[in-house]
């Protein structure tokens, strides 16, 4: 609003010459004023400007207008209407009464805003809100606001809903335009453990590329703590970012901290966050005090169940031929007690050049060295040294593209079964791709159907790390489709599809990494169905025929009708004993009907026999607020359940106000 305000009075005052004046009446009164009247249409500089009447002296420079004065933007931010409007174009002062208008999605009012110096405004009996016109259910009532080009100072301050004031604030500050210092929006709230949570945020503009915000959390029987983040950009893509949680835990242990490893316990709790990339460089730390620093400080599922952190360092250089990278990572399991099987690359290097023609040939080169350490189990240095060449040709008519890769990667493996420790091999590949298309009536089709030949002479006893590890014989021609079906304007169904046969008895099975010695490959089915506009059925399937077993299988159904949503989905997984990796479904509904929100969705896993994540929610949405209370039930293994009430409250469409009620 208050910036609405400001512009509306920033188009006022610049009205001046150069203006096109219509009207029913044109006329000059005894004292020289120009006199417009009936229907008066006055355009300037992008602003329109409507009233009954315009009276304007050139010897004052003043412009009264009166009588339904309507005001508005050729942009279309700004739209206001008043009774009366007054500028005096030499002081570039005057005021504007009985104002009611719109700045973009928010509507004001005010009984009378008035410029009292060059960028200073007073503002008086104003409100705003996001709700129409016709149904302000909730809007925000000031009796006074100074106005000036940095900050509002606004006065008995009082927030209503239904006209009922369900908040009060005697003097709030704020900033306007540009980033300015001030009090963010605070968290406030309740949860198992504590009586009473205020978190208020402080935000410090320190200068056009650096700004902090200093937090203070207070819990009244938890950890009470200081937050403070630091920012800085020195270039588009170079920044700085630090972060410091301090909190003091009380003693003894509260609740909290039933059922946890009291070895981890801390009276002093922290949390550091570092990162810094600079001309290709990237460093980063984060390092909590203890594994349960994450749960009990936020509130969020994202943060509060982090499975580690990680400290690194990195370095990429991509010029136009090739990319240089340097990748160190040390990762910490907080799920783990001692950190020792954790996996780091201490450190992992790599060199990639693109693509250079030789002859009728593109040539390329990936090397790689990296280290993969832990303290306990198997750990190694691998070297990698891939060149590739590709070459596109014609054949019988057909495009087609061959690729040859030549593998040799080098093992130094410690705390493990012996296994080899060089493979050399090579891996070649020929697509051939074909294009269709037709309609039929109201149907059209299309499809993409490829053809794949690929050969690897030989299998390896190497560790398994990453993809650069899966090398495996083959001599595979593959078959792939793409396929999709459009009725009318409408998509009605896709499909991909992959399968083949192996000359030379061999591949890997998808879940497990086994090595099966058999002909045929699995088989890949990727099928979407949107029979109607309210219907889609999903199938993501892997088979493998040879084994008889379903390797992956991801089924989802959606019904949508109106404004409600019915939902479910099957996720199940087997290695290739049969033995079933996973099996979970989720069902779930929400709807939103005459204002009401109504939800929820429960998921299983049947190898457990437990639900592990159950979710309701109630709630009403007006015309510019919603009230939702929200319930969450997680599982957490050992730790049993964490059960969670939220009451969310979203101001004015814009803010979401999420207060915790329980948390055990």
């Amino acid at each position: 609003m208050v910036k609405g305000l400001k512009l509306l009075l920033l188009f006022l005052i610049s009205f001046s010459f150069g203006v096109e004046i219509l009207s029913e009446r044109l006329s000059t009164d005894g004292e020289g004023n120009l006199i417009a009247e009936g229907s008066v249409e006055v355009h300037y500089r992008g602003l329109l400007i409507k009233a009954d009447r315009i009276k304007y002296d050139p010897q004052k420079r003043t412009v009264f207008a009166t009588g339904n004065v309507y005001l508005k933007s050729e942009d279309q931010d700004l739209e206001v209407r008043g009774s009366e409007a007054f500028i005096d174009l030499r002081t570039r002062e005057g005021y504007f009464l009985d104002a009611e208008g719109r700045f973009r999605k928010f509507y004001f009012s005010a009984k009378k805003i008035r410029k009292i110096g060059k960028n200073e405004y007073l503002v008086e009996k104003g409100e705003i809100t996001t709700c129409p016109p016709e149904d302000k259910e909730m809007k925000l009532c000031f009796w006074k606001a100074k106005i000036d080009d940095r900050y509002v100072f606004s006065y008995s301050n009082s927030l209503k809903f239904f006209n009922v004031p369900v908040g009060y604030l005697p003097l709030a500050i704020f900033p306007v335009g540009e980033r300015r210092s001030g009090l963010l929006p605070p968290m406030i709230g309740q949860n198992s453990y504590n009586r009473f949570i205020y978190i208020q945020p402080l935000y410090l503009a320190l200068s056009e590329d650096k700004d902090a915000t200093l937090t203070l959390d207070y819990r009244d029987r938890q950890a009470t703590g200081l937050w403070f983040e630091y920012r800085q950009a020195f270039t588009f893509r170079d920044r700085l970012y630090m972060r410091f949680s301090y909190y003091a835990e009380p003693t003894p242990p509260g609740e909290w901290w039933e059922g946890r490893d009291l070895r981890t316990f801390r009276e002093n709790r922290y949390r550091g966050q570092f990162e810094l990339s600079w001309k290709g460089w990237k460093l980063g730390l984060d390092l909590p005090s203890d594994p349960y620093f994450f749960e009990d400080m936020y509130f969020s599922r994202e943060e509060r169940t982090l499975p580690y952190t990680l400290s690194y360092v990195t370095y990429t250089d991509l010029e136009k031929d090739y990319l240089l990278s340097f990748n160190l990572r040390s990762y910490y399991d907080l799920t783990s007690p001692n950190n020792k099987r954790s996996f780091s690359l201490l450190p992992e290097m790599g060199f990639y050049s693109r693509p250079k023609r030789v002859g009728p040939m593109l040539v390329n080169l990936t090397t790689t060295f990296t280290n993969f350490y832990r303290e306990e189990g198997v750990r190694t240095k691998r070297l990698v040294f891939l060149p590739q060449a590709q070459l596109p040709f014609s054949l019988l008519g057909f495009q087609n593209y061959a690729s040859v890769k030549f593998v040799n990667n080098f093992y130094f493996t410690e705390g493990g079964a012996p296994g080899d420790e060089r493979v050399s091999s090579f891996k070649f590949e020929n697509r051939t791709p074909l294009y269709s298309s037709f309609s039929l009536s109201s149907l059209r089709f299309f499809s993409l159907t490829e053809m794949v030949y690929t050969f690897s002479p030989q299998n390896f006893n190497n560790p398994q790390f990453d993809s650069f590890d899966q090398v495996v014989k083959e001599n595979n021609f593959k078959l792939r489709l793409s396929s999709s079906v459009a009725y009318k304007e409408r998509t009605f169904s896709t499909l991909f599809l992959e399968g083949g046969y192996n000359l030379l008895k061999s591949y890997r099975f998808p879940t497990d990494n086994t090595l099966v010695e058999e002909e045929l490959l699995p088989v890949r089915l990727i099928l979407t169905i949107y029979p109607a506009e309210w219907m889609d059925l999903s199938e993501d399937l892997i088979y493998d025929p040879n084994l008889d077993v379903i390797a992956r299988s991801v089924s989802s159904l959606r019904f949508k009708f109106w404004s409600t949503a019915i939902f479910g989905s099957y996720v199940v997984s087997r290695n290739s004993g049969k033995v079933r990796l996973t099996d979970q479904y989720t069902l779930g509904a929400q709807t939103s009907l005459k204002g009401i929100l109504l939800g929820g969705s429960i998921t299983k896993d049947n190898l457990t026999k437990r639900e592990i994540y159950r979710r309701a929610y109630l709630g009403y949405r007006g015309a510019c607020w919603a009230l939702k209370l929200d319930y969450r039930r997680t599982y957490y293994g050992e730790k049993g359940y964490l059960k969670e009430i939220f009451l969310v409250f979203t101001v004015f469409n814009l803010r979401d106000l999420k207060l915790p009620l329980r948390r055990r």
